[in-house]
């Protein structure tokens, strides 16, 4: 009778899941301290049967929250492309999610695109106003209500305005080049348009020089240079104005070289050039004159004392800063009783 009732209890036990193994069989010792050894034996097995159960029941109780949690984990988001500013002046930066979704922004950020897709997303953010963004974010939550990490988008700057060039000075000519010096209002690429092309392509903020290079000899007026800073803004176009390239030397001629033997200091020396230009001698002579134009000049040879003048050479160079090939003065004797 007393073993009809506990296996009843028992069971009724297994069914509402009250009792662990361990004080069930605590129970069933001290209940069989009065019952023989076949009830007792019989009641052994019963809790045998209830442990087993009960494991049985654990086991399968840790094993459905694995999938569970699978099935409600959060999408999972990465950067795939950095803000940048185009030329519509809006920002653009791109983002990989790994669930579908509804985008949800932070920060100084907004923009129109809500919907996520199990991808790559390309998003533009709303219009902005100048300044650096740094505190932009964006988060995806899924149809389970799910919501991902917050993705940080990389710091930004956001500039509408045009940078500014001019040029400083005057430009010096020198054979099919120009030399200059520019200022930039800010650092930059510069654009050469035009048939001329520049040795510097990205300035800083400030002044800089730069060398311009020519096809070949002759007038231009379209050379143009323009600057382009870091957010695609674009300066006006600055203007050499008209250019004229000549990069031909002069050519010299000697027209009436001195006599061999003279008495005097000064003797009279004729060349003749085929451009105007700024003279340079070298070797024991100098001349009275150190400007000559085109066609034939007369000047006079300083000597300093008596003696051979034969290493004496002039130089002609022109606005172009083209320079002749050295023209080589006729030998002569300066003897004593100079005038």
């Amino acid at each position: 009778m007393v073993f009809s009732g506990l296996n009843n209890f028992f069971k009724a036990m297994i069914t509402q899941h009250q009792f662990l193994p361990i004080v069930s069989a605590a129970l069933i010792v001290f209940l069989c301290s009065s019952c023989g050894s076949d009830t007792s034996q019989e009641l052994i097995g019963e809790v045998t049967k209830v442990a087993k159960v009960t494991e049985k029941r654990k086991t399968s109780i840790m094993v459905n929250p694995v999938s569970i949690r699978e099935f409600i984990s959060p999408p999972t988001l990465s950067l795939i492309q950095t803000p940048k500013l185009n030329e519509n002046n809006l920002v653009s930066f791109g983002f990989r999610s790994s669930k579908e979704g509804t985008i949800s922004y932070s920060g100084s950020c907004i923009s129109s695109t809500r919907n996520a897709i199990n991808g790559d997303h390309h998003i533009l953010l709303g219009t902005m106003v100048e300044g650096h963004y740094d505190d932009c974010a964006i988060q995806v939550t899924d149809s389970e209500g799910n919501t991902s990490d917050s993705l940080q988008v990389p710091s930004f700057r956001v500039d509408f305005t045009s940078p500014k060039l001019s040029q400083v000075g005057e430009f010096r000519i020198d054979g099919r080049n120009v030399e200059m010096k520019i200022k930039a209002s800010e650092a930059g690429i510069l654009v050469y348009s035009g048939n001329c092309s520049g040795d510097l392509l990205y300035t800083k903020q400030g002044k800089s020089e730069v060398t311009i290079s020519f096809p070949g000899d002759g007038q231009y007026s379209d050379c143009e240079l323009t600057l382009s800073d870091a957010s695609g803004n674009t300066s006006e176009p600055l203007s050499l104005g008209t250019v004229r390239i000549d990069s031909t030397p002069p050519v010299l001629a000697e027209i009436k070289p001195v006599p061999e033997k003279i008495q005097t200091d000064r003797p009279s020396y004729s060349f003749k050039t085929s451009k105007s230009g700024t003279l340079n001698f070298s070797g024991k002579c100098r001349g009275n004159v150190d400007k000559a134009v085109a066609g034939i000049n007369h000047i006079a040879l300083l000597t300093a004392e008596p003696g051979d003048y034969n290493d004496c050479t002039m130089t002609l160079t022109d606005s172009s800063n083209n320079i002749s090939q050295p023209l080589k003065i006729s030998s002569f004797v300066v003897v004593e009783g100079q005038s």
